[in-house]
C-alpha cells in the first residue's frame, strides 16, 4: 500500500509514538490546568456526571476550574484512571487516564482524517503541531474537544464536497448526534454552520438551523447552570454591562487584543508547552508555517473552494474568535486591563480547519512529482518537528527531576 495515499496511517504512527512519549516525560500536571482537569476526570469515573452551583451545594465540596465543564469530555480519561485504580497506585491511575484520553484522540482524528474528501495533509499537519499532541496526551478537555471538531469538520467537508447535500434518513440524525456532542465540549459545533451557507434543499436546511438552534441552547443551559470559574479581582457584572451598553468599547479592546496577542496565539497554537513555559527557536515557528502555506500551494485537491464558502468560513472563524474573546473578557479579565486576559493559542486549535478553506488557492495544474516530494518533505518535516520538541520536553524535565536528587 503506498503510504502517500494514507495520511491517516502516517497520522496514527507518528501521534502513538510521539504521544506515548511525550505522555511519559512530561510530569503530572504541567499541563495547563490538567490538575482540574484530572479532578473532573475522576469525578466522573465515579459517576458525578454534573456539580450544582456553588450556592446550591451544603456538602463541602471544593469547586476547581474544571467543575463547570461537560462530563463528555471525560469518559476516557475517565475510565482510564478507573481501570488504573484497581492497581491502587496513583501514578499507574494517572498515566492509564493520560493514556486513554491520547487513544480517543488518536482515533477521532484517523477517522477526520479518513472522512474528509479535501485536505488530508493539512489535517495530518496540523493535527500533529506539538501543542495539539502534547494536549492529546493529557487530561486536558481540549483533547477531546480538538479531536471531536476535526472529525465534526470531516464530516462536514464529506457533505459539502463530495455529497452536496444531506440524506434525512441518516446525515440528519448524526447531525444532531454530532451537534449534542459538540455543545458538551466546549462548544465544538462551528464546523455546523457551513451547512448554512451551502445550496441544500430549503427544508433540509431548515433542520439543520432547529438541530443549531437546540445545540446553541443545550450549551447554553448547560453554561448557565454549572460552576464557571474566574480569574481573581474580575468583575464579571460590571463587564457584561460593557457588552451590553458599550459594545464600541468592547470591540476597541478585542480589536487591540487581537493585534497584541497575534505573534503569542500563533506561536501557542503550534507549540508552546508544559505551562507555557516552554517555548522553541524562531526559526522552528517559521519553518512550521512556511511548510503549512507550502502543503496550501503543492498538495493538489480535486474540489474548488468557492469564493463564497472562503467568504463564509472567515465569518464563522471571526465569530468563533470574538465568541472566545467575549467569554474570557467576561471571565478572565479584570477592570480597566487595556487587553482581554486569559485567551491562550491552544484555544484556536479546533478551528483550524476554516484557515484550509479560506487560505487554499484554487490551481488547475499540479505537477505531481512536486506534490510527491512535498509529502515525503513533510514526513520528515513532522518527524523532526516532534523529534526536537519531545527532546526539548525531555531536556527540561529532566533538569527539574536532577534539581529534587
Amino acid at each position: 500500500m503506498d503510504k502517500l495515499k494514507s495520511p491517516e496511517i502516517i497520522f496514527v504512527i507518528f501521534a502513538f509514538v510521539f504521544g506515548i512519549i511525550i505522555m511519559f516525560v512530561t510530569p503530572k500536571y504541567q499541563v495547563p490546568d490538567e490538575y482540574a482537569h484530572l479532578c473532573r476526570a475522576q469525578e466522573v469515573s465515579n459517576g458525578i456526571l454534573y456539580n450544582n452551583l456553588p450556592q446550591n451545594r451544603q456538602d463541602g465540596y471544593k469547586f476547581h476550574g474544571a467543575s463547570g465543564y461537560s462530563p463528555v469530555m471525560y469518559v476516557f480519561s475517565g475510565l482510564g484512571y478507573k481501570i488504573g485504580n484497581f492497581s491502587n497506585n496513583d501514578d499507574i491511575a494517572f498515566y492509564f487516564g493520560r493514556f486513554f484520553n491520547l487513544i480517543i484522540w488518536i482515533t477521532l482524528i484517523f477517522f477526520a482524517i479518513k472522512v474528509t474528501p479535501i485536505f488530508k495533509w493539512q489535517f495530518l499537519f496540523t493535527s500533529l503541531f506539538p501543542t495539539s499532541l502534547f494536549l492529546g496526551a493529557s487530561y486536558s478537555a481540549d483533547s477531546f474537544n480538538n479531536a471531536f471538531a476535526f472529525l465534526l469538520f470531516g464530516y462536514m467537508f464529506k457533505i459539502i464536497f463530495e455529497k452536496q447535500d444531506i440524506s434525512l434518513k441518516k446525515d440528519v440524525a448524526l447531525i444532531s448526534l454530532c451537534g449534542i456532542t459538540g455543545a458538551m465540549c466546549k462548544c465544538a459545533i462551528a464546523p455546523l454552520f457551513l451547512l448554512l451557507f451551502e445550496k441544500i434543499n430549503k427544508f433540509k436546511k431548515l433542520i439543520v438551523l432547529l438541530i443549531i438552534t437546540f445545540v446553541i441552547g443545550l450549551a447554553y443551559l448547560w453554561s448557565i447552570n454549572n460552576y464557571t470559574f474566574t480569574g481573581p479581582g474580575v468583575n464579571q457584572s460590571y463587564n457584561k454591562q460593557i457588552l451590553q451598553y458599550n459594545p464600541l468599547e468592547f470591540i476597541k479592546i478585542f480589536t487591540e487584543s487581537c493585534i497584541y496577542y497575534f505573534i503569542p496565539w500563533i506561536k501557542q497554537l503550534i507549540a508552546r508547552l508544559g505551562l507555557l513555559t516552554i517555548g522553541f527557536n524562531h526559526l522552528f515557528y517559521k519553518s512550521t508555517i512556511l511548510f503549512f502555506i507550502l502543503l496550501l500551494l503543492y498538495i493538489p485537491e480535486k474540489y474548488t473552494i468557492k469564493i463564497s464558502q472562503r467568504i463564509y468560513s472567515f465569518l464563522i472563524l471571526l465569530g468563533y474568535v470574538f465568541f472566545t474573546c467575549a467569554l474570557l473578557f467576561i471571565n478572565w479579565t479584570p477592570i480597566d486591563s487595556p487587553y482581554i486576559a486569559g485567551i491562550q493559542g491552544r484555544y484556536f486549535i479546533a478551528i483550524l480547519p476554516l484557515i484550509f478553506i479560506i487560505l487554499k488557492p484554487n490551481i488547475k495544474h499540479y505537477d505531481i512529482k512536486i506534490s510527491r516530494i512535498m509529502k515525503k518533505a513533510l514526513i520528515i518535516y513532522i518527524f523532526l518537528m516532534l523529534f526536537y520538541c519531545t527532546d526539548t520536553l525531555k531536556g527540561v524535565y529532566s533538569s527539574i527531576y536532577l534539581s529534587y536528587l
